[in-house]
């Protein structure tokens, strides 16, 4: 690139198909929790595919936009990228664009942290039912006045043949 405004429609064009693409990301994450309260398997292994496809449309952009800082010799992370965009004069559009990515990007991790928490109450609950039709005792032990273990529940089979 060998001026400063064909740069600047270069990183322009790369913030806008992050942003869509986070956009995207963030429109999958919420169909994921979805199905993960309506307990969907087939939607839920077409929503991973689609979040796999976001993620690596994501990283790809990232690195187009890693290789165009590095060509403008600015540094590439966050904080640098950023401070950088406030030095611009004529960069206002830039620097809203990469604070709409950001945004949209935390609002991402958010939502697949609040996703995972999700799966992992779900899971415990299907460990515990599997526990219980299985008779194995998964109660905390508990301490008795003399100070000897006691189990809260006994264990017992649920039935046998």
């Amino acid at each position: 690139m060998s001026t400063a405004r064909e740069w600047q429609s270069e990183i322009s064009r790369v913030l806008d198909e992050e942003i869509r693409a986070a956009t995207t990301l963030l429109g999958v994450l919420r169909d994921e929790r979805e199905t993960l309260k309506n307990r969907d398997m087939d939607a839920l292994s077409r929503n991973g595919d689609a979040k796999h496809r976001m993620l690596a449309e994501l990283d790809a952009l990232d690195k187009d936009r890693l290789g165009l800082a590095e060509l403008a010799g600015i540094p590439s992370d966050r904080e640098g990228f950023g401070d950088f965009l406030d030095s611009l004069h004529q960069g206002d559009g830039i620097r809203l664009r990469w604070q709409r990515l950001v945004g949209l990007l935390e609002e991402c991790r958010d939502r697949n942290e609040a996703n995972g928490r999700l799966v992992a109450l779900q899971r415990n609950y299907v460990e515990k039912a599997l526990d219980a039709l299985r008779g194995i005792d998964k109660q905390p032990s508990l301490y008795g006045p003399d100070g000897n273990r006691m189990h809260a529940a006994s264990g017992l089979p649920l039935s046998s043949a």
